[in-house]
């Protein structure tokens, strides 16, 4: 494995976890729709830096699937944060738009 990647793993994995910390922290904090659907896709894309991690180091494999030979669990991982987030700004945008 070369310098550069060890070099972007462990940044991902550094500064994913302080996201993620900081994140859990602020949750307890809100009560607000849309910073709880932007906390929850952190989560969720911190989820999948380790799982994609572990996957290339051969903790997982590559057949763990939510939808036999269609949806794997890394794309679900990979698409779910933008979903959220996507909500968030639905959510700010009925917001906006009411008041």
């Amino acid at each position: 494995m070369a310098v550069k990647d060890m070099v972007l793993i462990m940044s991902q994995i550094s500064f994913g976890a302080i996201a993620t910390f900081m994140a859990i922290l602020f949750w307890s904090h809100t009560r607000d729709t849309a910073w709880m659907l932007i906390i929850i896709a952190v989560i969720i894309q911190y989820g999948e830096i380790m799982y994609s991690t572990f996957k290339m180091f051969g903790v997982l494999g590559d057949d763990l699937f939510i939808i036999k030979d269609v949806l794997d669990i890394g794309t679900l991982l990979s698409i779910l944060p933008l979903i959220f987030i996507s909500a968030a700004f639905i959510v700010m945008m009925v917001r906006f738009k009411r008041g």
